[in-house]
């Protein structure tokens, strides 16, 4: 991906009005609750590549290490 690719969707990603995918188009995993994501909070400095939004997933499978 180019650099300035990469930099529109980090710009992107840091928009108070973006969302995640909606769970009807999710993997079934996510649908069946095995797994939950959550966006995590705006960046202060978007254009800095290196300082990316991410999405945390986590593990909701009982008993699963």
């Amino acid at each position: 991906m180019s650099q300035q690719s990469s930099l529109r969707l980090n710009i992107e990603q840091n928009k108070a009005d973006f969302k995640l995918e909606p769970l009807e188009d999710a993997p079934a995993c996510f649908k069946f609750g095995l797994f939950s994501k959550t966006l995590d909070p705006l960046q202060e400095n978007p254009k800095d590549l290196n300082n990316y939004r991410t999405v945390t997933i986590k593990c909701l499978y009982p008993r699963y290490r």
